[in-house]
């Protein structure tokens, strides 16, 4: 039931899913007066949730900054990757990542650069899958991260069991091991609402930024782009999950 409200709740605040519900309104609304009102909004609609510029207003507020790696104090025992950027093929016989998937990169860019010395992969578990987690160890062994700095939690099917499983694991192997959690900016207030939820202290390295901190010219920011609205539902799915998390109790 917790699941089908989630999903639900994350629908009903995705602007493209306002778009649809005016678009069809417009449509039935017999109305002349209610008909132009709700054709006025279709559009209204459509330019602010397709501007660059609202979009990273709202970025810029949610969104932690990054994090250069090399402002890193000391050296973390534990680098907590978390899932939700891969999907295994059995018929290929490979993990393939998809838009979310730059945190593999950065989690492995921080081992090499030493300043995590093991990396605990969590998440993943669905009825007829394959575990993501352990895909991805397979992967970030071809990738020649050694056996010995991989920590597998393969049990967790959200971030709460995320944070959850991967604390409980951590402080039967290593109790007060120091930890940073990666995953996306978007992901991180979540996710480290999460870890404050289950007691696990840790510190976040946010990536795969929306916001955009690169300065352009006043056309880009006000030129409506179709892309915006998939930026806005990932957005809008993350203020959903939120919400939704409240409710239940994890955060």
């Amino acid at each position: 039931m917790f699941y089908f409200l989630s999903k639900t709740a994350g629908l009903l605040t995705k602007p493209f899913s306002w778009l649809i519900i005016l678009l069809l309104a417009t449509l039935f609304v017999k109305n002349r007066r209610y008909k132009k009102i709700l054709l006025i909004a279709t559009v209204v609609t459509a330019l602010v949730f397709s501007s660059p510029w609202c979009l990273n207003v709202c970025l810029c507020r949610w969104e932690p900054a990054p994090v250069h790696a090399d402002s890193l104090q000391g050296v973390y025992d534990i680098g907590i990757l978390l899932g939700g950027f891969s999907e295994y093929l059995p018929q290929y016989g490979r993990t393939q990542l998809i838009e979310t998937g730059d945190r593999v990169w950065q989690t492995i860019c921080l081992y090499r650069k030493g300043k995590i010395k093991k990396i605990l992969i969590t998440g993943g578990a669905r009825k007829g899958i394959r575990p993501e987690a352990e895909a991805v160890r397979e992967t970030l062994l071809l990738m020649g991260v050694p056996d010995s700095a991989l920590l597998v939690e393969a049990a967790s099917r959200n971030t709460y069991e995320n944070m959850s499983n991967s604390n409980a694991m951590i402080r039967q192997i290593q109790p007060g091991a120091r930890c940073l959690v990666i995953t996306s900016a978007l992901h991180i207030p979540r996710a480290m609402g999460c870890a404050r939820k289950v007691g696990l202290v840790a510190d976040a390295f946010p990536v795969e930024h929306i916001t955009r901190y690169d300065k352009r010219l006043p056309t880009d920011w006000l030129t409506p782009k179709a892309e915006i609205l998939w930026d806005w539902d990932r957005l809008s799915n993350e203020w959903a999950g939120m919400l939704a998390y409240k409710i239940r109790g994890y955060l």
